[in-house]
């Protein structure tokens, strides 16, 4: 008869295998309840800066998202060339702008790809309605409050995949 090999955490003291477990049956229930929003202020919150950071780099996603158009038909390129570097001897600071910018939404795109449906859609709306200056865009599907929750949400899944990219400075102690 064969067993299964128990993780290393199930070999040491009991009171810490009981505190193990008692701890991933707790995560395991707040994992099934939908999230609050004293949920959201619960934890330890974000700097201000962290946050404008971030609220920097989702307007620069939303405004390449917005400009990024995938082509179709053929290629203006030949495929010999496709990845030929041109020359960066007569940029001007734009143009050295725009390549960072896009390299930058690229990396956040990556991020927001991983999170789940309704945060995308959460964090497209908001960036849309700061574009905007105003509350012109909203989700049908969801109240304002379940619209907020689900972007903080989107922004507390972000902050750390922005930080591991070196999007975001980590807060100094």
């Amino acid at each position: 008869m064969m067993c299964a090999a128990l993780p290393f955490w199930m070999y040491q003291d009991p009171s810490i295998v009981c505190e193990q477990l008692e701890a991933m049956r707790n995560k395991r229930a707040r994992k099934d309840r939908p999230p609050t929003i004293e949920d959201l202020f619960s934890e330890v919150p974000v700097t201000k800066d962290e946050s404008a950071q971030l609220e920097e780099l989702l307007m620069i996603w939303y405004h390449w998202s917005r400009a990024h158009r995938e082509q179709l038909g053929y290629s203006r390129v030949s495929p010999g060339f496709k990845n030929a570097d041109t020359s960066d001897v007569y940029d001007d600071a734009d143009d050295q702008d725009a390549k960072i910018n896009r390299y930058i939404a690229e990396q956040v795109d990556v991020c927001l790809s991983t999170l789940p449906v309704e945060q995308r859609a959460a964090v497209g709306i908001h960036t849309a309605n700061r574009a905007a200056g105003n509350a012109i865009y909203r989700n049908p599907r969801m109240s304002s409050e379940q619209q907020h929750i689900a972007y903080q949400a989107a922004k507390d899944t972000l902050l750390p995949m922005l930080r591991k990219r070196d999007l975001i400075a980590a807060k100094a102690a």
